[in-house]
């Protein structure tokens, strides 16, 4: 009941049901929650959220609004610091104190948690306290994940503008060049050609299974074997155990895109892409090797490191993409040279909280 303090357990699940309501939105309905679970943990009789001076959700017994409101924003005035302020108002005819402790986001107010007490303030001024660090920690967690999120649909639409313009031209071409000799083939991939840019382009969801990733890698390869005809081999050893591995979204094609628009295609005579995928403990181990031209390991070397312009666009992207999703560690690691070809891996965490395929 509001003025009791809870036990430990009461508290935890209480500061659960604020992180929760704070991390997925702080929109009204959870500072409706944020204020219902404060009035639980609180020696308080009412509580109040209040953001950009309004009054953004209420729970138990309050002064009226206008009282809420102008102490409010004598606390915005003056930009305190972390230290609750106790002021005098009335509620159902009594006086009593509104107590009311900054949310600090950067430095800045930009609100105020507010509990009212009938009696001395002891207690509920140093909760309120640590409640509005709390809150503004989460806040701030919130923030950083949306901004994190937002980083990572916008590499994501990078890199599906990056793909599309070389892979087009020669897939158009090679289309084109079947309409008269072989229309069965040219209408096959027509289709295909459909299904893959549907694929690349439908999802917003920035992760997929490597199942799925390697259903895109299958359509990209058909098509590039129109041109290729028996210039390239490609060979899959796919660990089945593997294939339900959840990774960032375009991260498998990009790599066989690399391998023959910067191997297999700059050398003479056939060449052979491998990719393979293998279970590693708790990492799934993904390779696309080929033995096309290769290039200048410290040049690439000094690009991915530096982020510097390279035309390996794609691995740049993956890469980074990587990083921000499972950890520094989780770069790409690539051997080339030139003449030798190239071999890329990656090292994915088989499970990893937060990471999941839609």
């Amino acid at each position: 009941m509001p003025g009791s303090a809870p036990d430990d357990l009461s508290l935890l699940s209480s500061v659960n049901r604020i992180a929760r309501a704070i991390r997925s939105d702080l929109d009204v309905d959870g500072a409706q929650v944020l204020a219902d679970t404060m009035l639980e943990m609180l020696p308080a009789t009412g509580v109040a959220v209040t953001f950009d001076g309004a009054v953004a959700a209420e729970a138990g017994e309050l002064p009226d609004r206008s009282q809420i409101v102008r102490a409010t924003g004598e606390v915005l005035d003056r930009q305190p610091g972390r230290t609750p302020t106790a002021h005098d108002v009335t509620v159902g005819g009594r006086d009593a104190q509104l107590v009311i402790a900054p949310l600090l986001i950067d430095g800045l107010v930009v609100g105020t948690i507010q509990g009212v007490t009938f009696g001395a303030d002891d207690l509920l001024s140093p909760m309120l306290r640590e409640l509005g660090d709390l809150v503004g920690q989460q806040v701030e967690l919130a923030e950083l994940e949306r901004a994190k999120a937002q980083v990572a649909q916008a590499e994501l639409r990078t890199l599906q503008a990056q793909i599309s313009p070389h892979f087009l031209y020669n897939s158009l071409t090679a289309i084109a060049a079947l309409i008269n000799t072989d229309p069965l083939e040219a209408r096959s991939l027509i289709s295909t050609f459909a299904d893959f840019t549907r694929h690349t382009f439908r999802t917003t969801s920035a992760f997929t299974t490597l199942a799925e990733e390697l259903r895109l890698v299958e359509m990209y390869l058909e098509l590039e074997r129109a041109r290729f005809a028996d210039r390239m081999s490609v060979r899959l050893m796919i660990a089945p155990e593997v294939l339900g591995v959840t990774l960032p979204f375009l991260c498998v094609q990009p790599l066989v895109e690399n391998a023959i628009r910067h191997g297999l295609e700059q050398r003479q005579g056939h060449g052979r892409v491998t990719i393979e995928a293998a279970d590693s403990g708790a990492h799934a181990l993904i390779t696309v090797d080929d033995d096309g031209v290769g290039t200048d390991p410290d040049a690439l070397q000094a690009a991915m490191t530096n982020r510097t312009s390279t035309p390996h666009v794609g691995l740049l992207s993956v890469d980074e993409r990587l990083r921000s999703t499972f950890g520094p560690e989780y770069g790409l690691e690539i051997a080339t040279g030139d003449g030798v070809g190239t071999r890329v891996t990656m090292r994915v965490p088989k499970f990893h909280p937060g990471v999941h395929a839609t």
